[in-house]
């Protein structure tokens, strides 16, 4: 990660030309790690979001759109006490290190003016958020340190705020001229080590180091390069990566730089008591279809109690009370066969018991195969589940919850998080180059919607053969190879095969689809269709056009 202290020298510098002054709406903490502020100021609003996340910590404005939770938690409440209606009176940075001071100025509940300090120190899994009064006495924080915990700087409702120890043996970038070092970030504050990387390069080529540090100090632009599966970014563009970098302006490259990142830790966040639920049962429904699956395969030799009944039956002047076996001639297959008995038997006892099993295993063969089929269809809805997760916004991941709690799988809470108030799934919907519609269905919910509802009968509908995934709508009937093989390659993409080659997708219109009577959602009953054979391919999202 390159959010160093010199970004961040830059990003307090644009937030000074944005938001200093600006009045304070709302505030909402968004997860574990974050807050993210409303803030009016010069007839525009912003968003202010403060991360202390151990892995991508960062203050930045953002246009980003984020789930903010209907009941504040208490940490929200006392923020929110203090600061909404307040105003930021000024933002700085301490050094060029990755702590920010943000100084607030508000009234307290009798009227009286105060000031609030809040510092966002960004370094690494030590990253917190501490709001503090005019005295610099920690009102709340984040994360606690309890002095069990660092028994140097310990962070806590009540203690005095002290700086995390800053190196201030190191020079500053921006003030002295070049040292010769290998290691550029061990000689200046605030400077990371693809900075540093970047800075030597240009230098080894002739560049002046001034030269360099002044286009930082002049950057308000976000260069992204992308090196495989890896994204680097910084103020200027990283020329030693040998790539073609990405430029945006700063907030918006933070933006884009994060969005996924973000999407993928708040669902693994706020859903993962969620997956766990789902995996748990999936699991489990596999253990229970092994175990019935043994128990039919025993059932299957019942014909062996019933011969052993017949046996002893004949066999009756032989056995006696308190025998614990008896070996008997086996007519059936002229053998002998060693048969227990329970010695507190009588001996017709004995012979009865093993007729009983012979009775009770064959009425339970009828049973365990209706169980098997329910079980498997358990273990198919649940593995449709998995799948469906994989390729989960943090509200398609809320529909399956909401999906799960009216199926009865899990209870439903009268304060439900689910963002369906008889809404309509929200499917997402794409243009092709051609302008022809394109909808996907991302959770069973969307799916059913989506096939059943929305689509008209002459469109066209896809979907992986044989394995869990995304309905796909076509609008139309006459489709073009191309977006036969386009649609074919997002239902691929969008499955449990999308690492495989080779994924067979079915097509065909809509109006020859059923709906299976009490099948849960997402299950649909195909009658004519035909199968395409793909390539999952993610570049197949990059030739469509969001609605």
């Amino acid at each position: 990660m390159a959010y160093d202290g010199i970004m961040m020298h830059q990003v307090i510098k644009e937030l000074n030309n944005t938001i200093t002054g600006g009045r304070i709406n709302k505030i909402y903490q968004i997860s574990k790690y974050e807050l993210l502020i409303q803030i009016r100021n010069n007839r525009t609003n912003y968003k202010l979001l403060l991360s202390c996340h151990p892995m991508y910590a960062r203050i930045q404005l953002t246009n980003l759109i984020y789930p903010t939770p209907e009941s504040p938690n208490p940490l929200t409440m006392l923020f929110r006490k203090h600061l909404e209606g307040g105003y930021i009176k000024e933002i700085n940075q301490i050094e060029l290190d990755r702590i920010c001071h943000i100084l607030f100025d508000c009234h307290n509940e009798f009227g009286d003016y105060v000031e609030y300090h809040c510092f966002i120190e960004i370094m690494g899994k030590h990253s917190n958020i501490i709001l503090c009064n005019e005295n610099k006495k920690i009102i709340d924080c984040l994360k606690r340190i309890t002095p069990n915990i660092n028994s140097e700087r310990f962070v806590q409702p009540g203690a005095i705020y002290y700086f995390p120890p800053v190196n201030y043996n190191k020079l500053n970038p921006f003030n002295h001229d070049f040292i010769e070092n290998n290691n550029l970030s061990k000689v200046y504050q605030g400077m990371s080590p693809i900075l540093s990387k970047e800075i030597l390069f240009r230098h080894d080529n002739g560049n002046d180091f001034k030269t360099i540090i002044n286009e930082i100090k002049e950057s308000n632009h976000l260069y992204i390069s992308s090196t495989g599966e890896k994204e680097y970014f910084h103020l200027i563009p990283l020329t030693h990566l040998q790539v073609k970098p990405q430029e945006y302006p700063l907030f918006d490259g933070l933006d884009q730089h994060f969005d996924l990142i973000d999407q993928k830790e708040r669902i693994k966040q706020q859903t993962s008591n969620l997956l766990k639920f789902i995996s748990n049962e999936y699991q489990k429904n596999i253990t229970k279809l092994s175990k019935l699956q043994a128990t039919l395969e025993s059932s299957k030799n019942s014909d062996e109690y019933r011969i052993i009944g017949d046996l002893l039956y004949s066999n009756l002047h032989l056995l006696k009370k308190g025998m614990k076996h008896i070996e008997l001639d086996n007519y059936y297959d002229n053998t002998k066969i060693m048969i227990d008995l329970d010695e507190k038997l009588s001996p017709k006892a004995n012979a009865q018991k093993y007729y009983n099993k012979y009775q009770k295993a064959k009425n339970s063969i009828n049973v365990l195969n209706e169980q098997i089929n329910l079980t498997k269809n358990e273990i198919e809805y649940f593995d449709s589940l998995l799948t469906l997760m994989d390729n989960a916004s943090y509200y398609d991941a809320l529909e399956i919850k909401e999906e799960l709690e009216n199926l009865g799988y899990l209870k439903k809470k009268k304060k439900t998080n689910s963002i369906r108030k008889n809404k309509k799934p929200a499917f997402e919907t794409y243009y092709t180059k051609d302008g022809i519609e394109i909808c996907i269905g991302k959770n069973n919910l969307q799916n059913d919607y989506l096939t059943f509802k929305h689509a008209h009968r002459y469109d066209t509908w896809f979907h992986v053969k044989d394995m869990p995934g995304s309905h796909v709508i076509v609008k139309g009937d006459q489709l073009d190879e191309y977006t036969i093989r386009l649609a074919s390659n997002i239902a691929a993409y969008f499955s449990k095969g999308k690492n495989s080659s080779s994924v067979p997708v079915n097509y065909t219109l809509v109006k020859t689809l059923k709906k299976p009577n009490a099948a849960k959602p997402g299950q649909v009953i195909l009658d004519k269709y035909k199968t395409i054979y793909i390539d999952p391919d993610a570049s197949c999202l990059e030739e469509l056009r969001k609605k």
